[in-house]
């Protein structure tokens, strides 16, 4: 008999998920629209639906068109009715956002501290995260997602190495989890990424996407069939230690020739610099003359914008490289969008188009027939989004305690 009641509560809590994701997938339904595309009765539903208004998830609007029957009653899902907290942690500073169950920001919070050392900038993170927390009523934070840079563990919350960073083995859950009492998930800063475009960007209508972020570091988060894909040890997405320049400059990973070597944010700085030592003409000229340390992706993009031919030449080998490995995964996962984001592309945005002529130039056809190679739309906002999503996918919102990938982690559009 209590394995019997067990299995019992544990489908009634996956029938509330189950409505849950539906409700907030599609924000006006009613009660017969629910039983028709979820299969459960009526009796079920109506029960759902009661506890769901009395928890406040559900507003009652009022009566709907008649379809030939009965008025149904509309149902409106209200996304304020709990919140979740998205952090980005990084070298030169924080960014923190508080958002509602359908990650959409509600508050915004940053520092531009530079942190030595992970550690520091799990520090640095605490205030916002106190300070976005104060702002809401008591028992309504559903939980924290940071997004790192770097491999984490899921399980522990501890990013294992982010070598372009030196930091190694950082706990950044624990002392969360510590200071503030919910759950707190963790994961790398571009699969986060890609998870925002999925919930809130250009990947809303799409169900595959491959979201490209560019920094120090080059990484990829996936999305498949709406749910980001997860490897065996969560190492998957490292496009940037994909070789694509045989026998090229080393990389920190130990092999030669790796795309973030040769297409990362340091590697393109130092294409310009030598350009301009080899005394080539150009709009950052002024820099050859022992001002070289000073040049920032900012200023290469500005000069982009101008269509400085020495920018534009570097940038065209580097679209190269970018297009080589982006030719691979969209051969290999064949995605709707292929989004390109970080800091590198919102310095220097001219090199998404060059980057999709590659695409176009080197994929399949029949990929890149139906292929869209954009931006990100979120832009530095992508990451603590992505990593409030994340937490909202994990951590179930209808259960008390329960904690399970919800059955839909991406709204979905539409009325039902």
């Amino acid at each position: 008999m209590q394995g019997l009641r067990v299995d019992s509560e544990v489908a009634r809590e996956l029938n509330r998920a189950t409505v849950f994701d539906l409700v907030r997938g599609r924000r006006v339904v009613s009660r017969a629209g629910l039983a028709r595309e979820t299969g459960l009765s009526k009796a079920t539903i109506s029960e759902i639906v009661d506890e769901f208004i009395q928890e406040g998830f559900i507003r009652t609007l009022g009566p709907g068109e008649s379809s030939g029957g009965r008025r149904p009653v509309l149902l409106e899902f209200d996304p304020h009715a709990r919140f979740a907290i998205g952090v980005e942690l990084g070298d030169a500073g924080c960014l923190a956002v508080l958002t509602d169950l359908n990650a959409h920001p509600v508050r915004t919070l940053t520092t531009t501290a530079r942190a030595a050392s992970g550690d520091e900038a799990v520090v640095a993170a605490i205030p916002l995260v106190a300070e976005l927390r104060a702002g809401i009523p008591a028992g309504n934070l559903l939980g924290i997602g940071v997004g790192t840079p770097g491999l984490v563990e899921f399980q522990t919350g501890i990013l294992r190495t982010a070598p372009d960073l030196g930091w190694r083995d950082v706990s950044v859950g624990p002392p969360l989890v510590a200071r503030f009492s919910v759950p707190v998930a963790v994961v790398n800063r571009g699969k986060a990424a890609a998870l925002a475009e999925a919930w809130c960007g250009t990947g809303r209508a799409v169900d595959n996407l491959v979201y490209v972020s560019i920094s120090t570091g080059i990484t990829a988060g996936i999305v498949i069939g709406g749910h980001l894909y997860r490897g065996v040890t969560q190492s998957e997405g490292a496009v940037g230690h994909t070789i694509v320049l045989p026998d090229g400059p080393l990389c920190s990973c130990g092999n030669r020739g790796c795309l973030q070597a040769v297409a990362g944010a340091p590697a393109i700085l130092s294409r310009i610099r030598e350009e301009l030592r080899a005394g080539r003409p150009g709009l950052l000229a002024e820099f050859a003359e022992g001002k070289l340390d000073l040049l920032t992706l900012e200023q290469v993009g500005g000069a982009a914008a101008r269509d400085d031919p020495l920018v534009l030449g570097v940038l065209g080998e580097i679209a190269q490289h970018l297009g080589i490995a982006a030719t691979n995964l969209v051969n290999i996962l064949n995605p709707r969008v292929l989004i390109f984001g970080g800091p590198v592309i919102r310095a220097i945005p001219a090199l998404v188009p060059l980057v999709r002529s590659e695409v176009r130039r080197r994929a399949l056809s029949v990929s890149a027939g139906a292929l869209e190679v954009v931006p990100s739309q979120l832009g530095r906002d992508a990451i603590p989004i992505g990593a409030a999503a994340f937490l909202l996918s994990q951590v179930s919102v209808v259960g008390p305690g329960a904690s399970f990938p919800s059955p839909s982690p991406r709204p979905g559009p539409g009325p039902v």
